[in-house]
């Protein structure tokens, strides 16, 4: 299997591409962007561009024997000095993400997804504010042992 095309990488991919569609921020799989750019990253939190948001996977259900699967994904968000930047890039991630459904996202059909919680994080050591929300997203993912 190549780098990117488990389900896990294709689904927050997908993601990544959602929001890029959306306006709210650029996603390149490099991890390449200029200053003046909202980078999408995954896992990653690097120091520069001062605005990026980052997605973070981990398994909220897996109900054995089903295709119906839960992924939580942890989205931080960092901005700039003024705490406005990372309220407002967080409210365009919402808007864009929560109450979704009936989409496919690296040929993964999501059934729905949502957001589950926020919190403000403060700001970091350079004064840019940070958020974190938590979106589940409700997708199908069939194996061997876990009919459709």
């Amino acid at each position: 299997m190549a780098t990117g095309d488990g389900w896990t990488s294709r689904l927050l991919t997908g993601c990544a591409e959602h929001l890029q569609a959306a306006g709210v921020a650029t996603w390149r799989a490099s991890g390449a962007y200029q200053a003046n750019e909202v980078g999408i990253y995954i896992r990653a939190i690097p120091a520069t561009p001062d605005r990026i948001i980052t997605l973070a996977p981990y398994v909220v259900a897996s109900p054995p024997g089903l295709a119906d699967y839960t992924l939580g994904v942890q989205i931080r968000v960092r901005g700039t000095k003024d705490p406005r930047v990372a309220e407002d890039m967080g409210d365009a991630i919402f808007d864009a993400l929560d109450s979704a459904h009936g989409l496919t996202w690296g040929g993964i059909p999501v059934v729905q997804l949502y957001r589950q919680s926020y919190t403000a994080l403060g700001a970091d050591s350079n004064g840019r504010w940070e958020s974190s929300s938590n979106f589940y997203i409700e997708a199908m993912r069939p194996t061997v042992h876990r009919s459709e």
